[in-house]
Order: structure tokens, then C-alpha cells, then sequence
């Protein structure tokens, strides 16, 4: 079994890059986009949630970058489109921040995370894991780190599961295992982008469904 997406993200550049661009050009990349990878009406509430993802994410990668500047040539996706098995229009991680090596997952939060979150943001990171780890062929072999972000949140840090949670100003905690140490650019962006996803025969939605327990 194998399914190729085309248009499957917003916006795509390298982190330099990424700095370079203003907020509303960026902006306007996310809203030009946002009809090729969800069938979905597209809310001022949406627009909001990017412009406060693109201000964390330009104070914070702007210090890794000052740190190393091999953080720079890493690439940065926003909503990038995953294959699912529940949702026919697919899952998409907020960002996702890819090396030759590791691939970084951030979900952004602008509420405070409480432990009402607690099941979804853990269920959610095990569906990326799967489908990134074990059926996205160009993935598979690679590290994977998934992070949550409060951005109403200050001097937070938990682990749960695989997740590390954390307020905007503890982003230095996570830096290695989102993006690793001393990186190296991925050799082939466009196709990891495009990669096929294979099943095995025996994976099912009862399979699916196991993996949210």
C-alpha cells in the first residue's frame, strides 16, 4: 500500500531562510497555501495561532542560530500533511524542523497545558511517531523528538511520554533533541517531502486504534 501526497504543506524553507522572511510574507505563504492540504475554511483563529508560531519560533531559532550556524541550514515545515488512517485529510504537525539525521516535531499551544492535555498530546506524538518511524518510507531509520509549546506559559518544563512540554523560554532545553548537536542539512528535502507510505499487510485499524491506548 502506498500514498503520495503533492501539495502537503504551508510554508517550507531553510531556518535561515525562514529568519530572512518578515511576518507577513510569511503570513501570506500560510493563508495562500492553507487550501492544498485541508478541504477546511481557514479561521482568523488559525492566522492568529501562526503569527504567535512565528514569533517564538524567530526569537528562539534566531539564539540556536547564534549558537551554531549549522542550525540555519536545517529546513523548517509548517503543516506538513502525514497520511492517516482516521482522518482522510490527514494529520499535520504544526512544525516540523528536518535534518539529515533527526526529525523535530512542534506542537504549539496558546493556552496554558494542563492535564486535561495530558492524553491528547501523548496520543497525538505516538500517531506521528508511527506514521513518520514506520510507514513514511524517506523517514524511517531516522531520530524523531516531539515538543509541545505553551505560548501563554513561562519557566515550564514536563516530560510526558516521548514529549518534552515547555513555555517559549525553555526552548534551550530542547534544542538538541529537536534539531541534535552540530546538525547536518538533509540531502534530498523535496524527497522526503514527497515520500511514498507503505503498510504492512497485517497493520489494520485495529492496529490503528491500539496505538492510542
Amino acid at each position: 500500500m502506498a500514498q503520495k501526497y503533492i501539495d502537503n504543506f504551508c510554508f517550507y524553507s531553510s531556518i535561515d531562510e525562514f529568519l530572512e522572511t518578515d511576518k507577513k510574507t510569511f503570513l501570506a505563504a500560510m493563508e495562500e497555501n492553507y487550501p492544498f492540504v485541508t478541504p477546511f475554511r481557514l479561521s482568523k483563529a488559525q492566522i492568529a495561532a501562526w503569527a504567535d508560531e512565528y514569533d517564538v519560533l524567530r526569537e528562539q531559532l534566531n539564539k540556536c542560530v547564534n549558537k551554531d550556524r549549522a542550525y540555519g541550514r536545517l529546513s523548517i515545515l509548517f503543516e506538513y500533511v502525514l497520511w492517516d488512517f482516521d482522518n482522510e485529510n490527514g494529520v499535520r504537525p504544526d512544525v516540523l524542523i528536518l535534518s539529515k539525521e533527526r526529525i523535530g516535531i512542534i506542537e504549539f499551544k496558546t493556552r496554558p497545558i494542563g492535564e486535561q492535555d495530558h492524553k491528547y498530546i501523548t496520543s497525538q506524538a505516538k500517531k506521528y511517531r508511527h506514521r513518520l518511524l514506520h510507514n513514511h518510507d524517506e523517514s524511517k531509520g531516522m531520530k524523531l523528538s516531539v515538543c509541545a509549546v505553551s505560548t501563554s506559559m513561562k519557566d515550564y518544563y514536563e516530560i510526558l511520554g516521548h514529549v518534552r512540554c515547555i513555555s517559549p523560554d525553555r526552548f534551550e532545553d530542547v534544542r538538541e533533541s529537536l534539531m541534535g548537536r552540530h546538525p547536518q542539512p538533509h540531502e534530498d528535502v523535496y524527497r522526503w517531502i514527497a515520500s511514498d507510505y507503505h503498510f504492512e499487510k497485517s497493520y489494520n485499524e485495529d492496529t490503528e486504534r491500539s496505538l492510542k491506548r
